[in-house]
């Protein structure tokens, strides 16, 4: 999960707003956007801590259902915004693609989320040990591209870091972004443009509806290659890999198309007037849409991948284009600063849940209740406190530091070789790491073979 300063900074450092970026289409900065960021992370934060902390007896489970809402409120967030924020930064990758636009945007990616990501997996190595294969590939952030057994374990279930499938999902878009952009530059018509976008992404949600209704048939085909364990294949197929996540980013992609192509006009009262009935018509069918599934059927999950997606693609499009106390009480100073960590507080939440979690089940007393709810609100607030700390310590720092080093080869004297160095550096990591993986467990299989 990555975090969003204002949008300008998702990928630089305050101290660097007055270096422009060729990569840039310097569109001015949308510091809602930063709050939305928090809202995803908090909302994912709230949806782990429900079932770890309210063990009553008999259980709260409508409660329990409604945070588990969230959490697809917060990946679906994720994603929509990644893609808002991705095309609008970086639209000029696809209008200009020369090696020194590419340069800049995987340096800025790769700058972003590897040097927090890294230390995050140290830190689980060490506390809990890993596979040598698996941890080759999540160094390679490739963890949720395949689905494959290590020790009858799927992949994304190793080093306890399951909350890194979506950094490597995020990582599959980038490397697919570059493409998006420069078939979305070859099209005059951005609005055009932008709905045959959409529709692809549709369409892609319909195939996700379908391998979700057809659960059965999926598991039979899963587990008759991978056997018992390859009953995690459905869940990592519509959930975590990228197949099941790519709708909502491209839907992202298209909303930031059709907000770039009307950016330079002025809203009119009635505009804006509509922009606030478009507003809060998304927000309550988010809220409408988290309600029914709480107590609805599968078919509901269905319909929710659809409402949640487009809703929040018409809130994010909302803040970005029109002032309002929504877009107002978003760009507040704590907001802004809670969603600088977003990044942070995704990776280390469920760490900071894991020691403050309850123990025990425990019967409703009004004891219990108080003493549940104070530890909820301590886990919560620890995680945001620890989360800013570490921003500010470690991530902003090393975001710099990793954007000056690799910077060194796209600056005014560079030659071609050295422009496409850091693009190789920042793609080939991965890749070699993912290679590694694959080699040492191809070399496992054929000694276990003889």
């Amino acid at each position: 999960m990555e975090a969003v300063g204002r949008i300008e900074t998702v990928d630089r450092h305050p101290a660097e707003h007055s270096r422009p970026s060729i990569a840039v289409e310097k569109l001015g900065d949308l510091p809602p956007l930063t709050g939305l960021r928090f809202f995803a992370a908090f909302f994912i934060l709230v949806g782990h801590a429900t079932p770890m902390m309210l063990k009553f007896t008999p259980s709260p489970q409508l409660v329990i259902n409604v945070t588990n809402c969230f959490l697809e409120i917060g990946m679906e967030l994720f994603f929509v915004l990644s893609g808002f924020v991705i095309h609008y930064n970086y639209a000029d990758v696809g209008r200009l693609p020369h090696s020194q636009n590419l340069a800049r945007f995987y340096i800025a990616r790769f700058a972003r989320i590897y040097p927090l990501y890294v230390l995050f997996l140290a830190l689980q190595h060490v506390l809990y040990g890993g596979d040598l294969r698996a941890t080759a590939f999540f160094l390679g952030m490739t963890q949720s591209w395949v689905f494959i057994l290590l020790g009858g374990v799927p992949l994304f279930g190793h080093l306890s870091a399951f909350v890194t499938w979506s950094i490597s999902t995020e990582w599959f878009f980038y490397c697919l972004y570059p493409v998006v952009a420069w078939l979305l530059a070859m099209t005059r018509h951005r609005l055009i443009a932008s709905l045959v976008l959409v529709g692809l992404a549709l369409l892609g949600l319909v195939q996700v509806v379908f391998l979700y209704l057809h659960d059965q048939e999926v598991n039979a085909f899963a587990q008759a290659v991978w056997g018992p364990p390859g009953v995690a294949f459905w869940g990592w197929l519509i959930a975590l890999s990228p197949v099941g996540r790519l709708p909502p980013f491209l839907i992202g992609v298209a909303t930031a198309h059709i907000f770039m192509t009307g950016y330079g006009r002025p809203v009119s009262e009635p505009e804006r007037r509509f922009g606030m009935i478009l507003l809060t018509l998304a927000l309550a069918c988010l809220i409408a849409m988290c309600g029914a599934q709480s107590v609805g059927s599968r078919y509901v999950n269905s319909i929710a991948l659809f409402v949640y997606s487009l809703s929040i693609a018409v809130i994010i499009f909302c803040c970005a284009r029109y002032r309002s106390p929504f877009s107002r009480f978003l760009s507040t100073p704590l907001l802004i600063a809670c969603g600088d960590a977003s990044y942070s507080i995704y990776l280390f939440h469920l760490s900071v849940l894991e020691v403050t979690k309850i123990s025990g089940i425990l019967p409703w007393t009004w004891y219990n209740v108080f003493y549940v709810g104070f530890r909820f609100a301590a886990a919560v607030l620890i995680t945001i406190a620890f989360s800013t700390v570490m921003y500010r310590v470690y991530e902003a720092p090393a975001r710099v530091a990793t954007r000056a080093l690799l910077g060194r080869f796209i600056g005014p004297g560079a030659s071609r070789a050295d422009r496409y160095f850091p693009i190789a550096l920042c793609v080939g990591i991965p890749v070699a790491f993912s290679i590694i993986g694959w080699t040492i467990s191809f070399i496992r299989w054929y000694i276990g073979l003889r």
